[in-house]
């Protein structure tokens, strides 16, 4: 199910769960922690990161790369996606020295110029924040999942090249998809279910999310309005050596990483690295991010900020009519927390999302330590999940 907005759903109740939401001490899972204990990190298999990134597997690799990058801060990809929708009249210049008043990573100050794509992280943060802590535990294996969706989209005939991408690549080769015109992009929208030609793993339905004005047609895929991105685009996908079966990693384009910083960043003192390079996540920012240490009262006073901000916006997000956007269809009525069977209602913070091995706001302070640097993401991790089960999946 999705925390979406559903019509005449109280704004100050959703508010309300996600204040929760953010506030809520770190849980881990009973089957997390067994995972966890059996193989020293929590792996996801290829059916549930299937399921995550179904929704932006068909999105070109410079923008897909960024949303895995940006996924990592989910607390900023909030802030964001709430500042986005209060500034959403600014553009160029004018956007570029507003960004620069922001302290969030660069990842997700780029996607301030993809408003589908930052309001969909940002009104569905538990698959935000699961999506960032497969990519800091698994990042080869996230691509390796993505590469294999984008297979069966071409297999289906959803995936070509047309006048928005370019599309190459197949069978042993990765499959590469690049905007048309370098200089504007266009967002994807398709129905994951779908687009890949059938579902391939019904215990692990695909995350499905249709941004605000979508209508299904005849197309797999459609395309809105085009957007510049000058130098916001300066992440790219390096799919391995000889096949896309290992040796992924998410890469930075320096020179347009350094002058979109230049553009967007007050206090940028960088710039001197050109060429290509491995991104690295910053563990200090995401341990913050996470509630950690390195969190404190600053992120306490945005935390009460972004509460504030939602308060105002309502909660909006993606196009609420019609059913459950993101997550699979539940039966009988909305489910914020679930309506359990033998009727009892239970909020489902901190719980088992689906069969995933909630990794929603766990403590990595158990011995786990993703994403490089030896650091664990100590101290009390806040949860963003909400009451989303994780591709209404297993229980």
């Amino acid at each position: 199910m999705s925390l979406s907005k559903k019509p005449g759903l109280p704004s100050r109740l959703l508010v309300g769960l996600v204040s929760a939401a953010l506030a809520m001490p770190a849980m881990v899972p009973v089957a997390y922690a067994q995972s966890s204990q059996q193989s020293g990190a929590a792996q996801l298999s290829q059916a549930q990161l299937s399921a995550l990134v179904a929704p932006i597997a068909l999105y070109p690799d410079s923008l897909v790369s960024q949303v895995l990058m940006a996924s990592t801060y989910p607390l900023e990809v909030a802030e964001a996606s709430s500042w986005q929708k209060a500034n959403s009249g600014l553009k160029g210049n004018a956007l570029n020295q507003a960004l620069q008043q922001q302290t969030w990573d660069a990842s997700v100050k780029s996607l301030v110029s993809f408003p589908p794509v930052l309001n969909m992280m940002g009104s569905e943060l538990s698959w935000t924040q699961n999506l960032g802590n497969a990519v800091l535990a698994q990042q080869s294996d996230v691509m390796n999942a993505i590469q294999a969706l984008r297979a069966k989209a071409q297999q289906s005939g959803a995936l070509q090249s047309n006048t928005q991408q370019t599309v190459s690549g197949g069978g042993s080769a990765p499959i590469v998809i690049q905007p048309a015109n370098p200089q504007v992009v266009y967002v994807p929208a398709y129905n994951p279910a779908v687009v890949y030609g059938g579902w391939p793993y019904p215990a692990y339905p695909p995350y499905t999310y249709y941004p605000p004005g979508y209508v299904a047609g005849t197309a797999l895929l459609s395309f809105g309005v085009g957007m510049a991105v000058g130098a916001a685009l300066w992440g790219g996908c390096h799919w391995g050596g000889g096949g896309w079966g290992g040796g992924n990693s998410l890469t930075v384009n320096n020179n347009t990483y350094n002058n979109f910083n230049r553009n967007t960043n007050n206090n940028w003192k960088g710039g001197g690295r050109g060429g290509s390079s491995n991104w690295q996540p910053d563990m200090q920012r995401r341990s913050a991010n996470m509630g950690g240490a390195g969190g404190g009262a600053n992120r306490d006073a945005e935390r009460d900020q972004l509460r504030q901000s939602m308060q105002r916006d309502g909660m909006s997000g993606g196009d609420r009519s019609g059913g459950d956007r993101m997550g699979s269809e539940r039966s009988g009525s909305d489910r914020l927390g679930g309506d359990r069977a033998g009727g009892s209602r239970e909020s489902s913070f901190g719980r088992d999302p689906g069969g995933f091995g909630d990794t929603r706001g766990a403590r990595f302070d158990s011995g786990d330590r993703f994403g490089g640097g030896g650091k664990s993401f100590s101290g009390g991790g806040r949860s963003f999940g909400g009451g989303g089960h994780f591709g209404g999946g297993r229980r």
